[in-house]
């Protein structure tokens, strides 16, 4: 293999290790879901620690919240699902009504709160926000999750076998190519 093929080759496979990292920072995204609402600034954005929670399992949801110094959050928790706790401050307040989870902002960036699954079912979390500073208010979007039977593995990502699928017939079809012009003598001294 002459200079110039070995530069190519060496280019090809920094571009694939560049697409495959990529992709498995793309993939990350697509594994956690996450609801974002802007106004102006203010953003309230919520994860889910699990989309297919077990049954009876609890697991967390965290609002990070970006521009809202004073202000409030109302949750809209889906039916069927429990609140079971937050690590809101003491010295501010939340209240729970029925399955809102109503909590007052002061200059946090978080909040985190626990929710136990019920036995079966899925449901869509929402939630608006209210900036009390500057009279404006938003929707934090809306993040859908759905209860997995114990020992039930979850469902895979969609696309995500789509993706590396299409990445390895990019590296054999570079390798082919090389084999073929190789053989066919074209670019060798």
């Amino acid at each position: 293999m002459n200079k110039n093929n070995k530069k190519i080759l060496a280019i090809l496979l920094l571009l694939t290790i560049a697409m495959m990292i990529l992709v498995i920072s793309t993939s990350s995204i697509v594994l956690t879901s996450i609801a974002t609402a802007k106004a102006t600034d203010t953003t309230v954005t919520r994860t889910l620690s699990m989309m297919n929670p077990t049954s009876g399992s609890t697991f967390d949801v965290t609002l990070d919240i970006a521009w809202l110094q004073i202000g409030g959050i109302v949750e809209t928790i889906p039916d069927g699902f429990g609140f079971v706790s937050t690590t809101h401050p003491s010295n501010q307040t939340f209240n729970m009504s029925g399955q809102k989870v109503v909590f007052v902002v002061v200059n946090e960036t978080s909040i985190k709160y626990k929710v136990r699954a019920p036995s079966e079912g899925s449901g869509t979390f929402g939630g608006t926000w209210y900036d009390a500073l500057n009279e404006k208010e938003g929707n934090s979007g809306s993040t859908s999750v759905s209860v997995s039977m114990a020992g039930t593995p979850s469902p895979p990502v969609p696309g995500f076998e789509v993706v590396f699928g299409l990445a390895g017939l990019f590296v054999v079809a570079v390798l082919f190519l090389f084999s073929r012009r190789r053989k066919g003598g074209e670019g060798c001294e």
